[in-house]
């Protein structure tokens, strides 16, 4: 049976929900819900689940530094294996996108291959299990305008300015 661990926190942002599996981050999800109201629905989720904060110290350390405007570089294992290939391979691209720089769906596509694929780049990020580690705020269209976010226009409008980007009202 695989371990799964989780652990919540309070943050600028709202509660963040961690979860690993054989120590590699699966799932990083942030909710306005109550703390108690979480935790019933992972141990819904997840009834061997381990309520615990030690598996995710290093994470909690790297999040809390970037919730206070420091640039970091997340060095954070992670596991998208149960993602389709296309979608795997859009998530690990995301990744290289440095702290501070957007890049465009269609960017993502062209860069693997794929020349007219901001849409299904667009589906792919859409189901990032791991938002911020994997930055897909960092992703905007092609015309500039901010895009769509799995948490939120406005976690994403506040991330980027975290990171010192602003973009052009529309």
């Amino acid at each position: 049976m695989d371990l799964i661990y989780f652990a919540v926190f309070t943050s600028t942002l709202g509660n963040i929900i961690l979860i690993s599996k054989h120590e590699k981050l699966i799932s990083l999800d942030i909710s306005k819900d109550g703390v108690d109201a979480i935790i019933n629905r992972l141990l819904t989720l997840y009834p061997e689940g381990v309520e615990s904060m030690k598996p995710f110290k290093e994470i909690h350390t790297q999040l809390g530094r970037y919730l206070k405007g420091e640039r970091v570089d997340f060095d954070v294992n992670i596991d998208i294996s149960e993602m389709g290939t296309f979608t795997r391979n859009v998530l690990l691209e995301l990744r290289k996108i440095p702290y501070g720089e957007l890049r465009s769906y269609l960017w993502i596509g062209k860069r693997l291959g794929y020349r007219n694929a901001a849409r299904a780049v667009g589906q792919a990020v859409k189901r990032n299990p791991i938002p911020l580690i994997i930055p897909c705020h960092r992703i905007i269209r092609e015309d500039g305008s901010i895009g769509g976010f799995s948490l939120g226009i406005p976690i994403k409008e506040k991330l980027l300015t975290l990171e010192g980007i602003v973009l052009k009202r529309w």
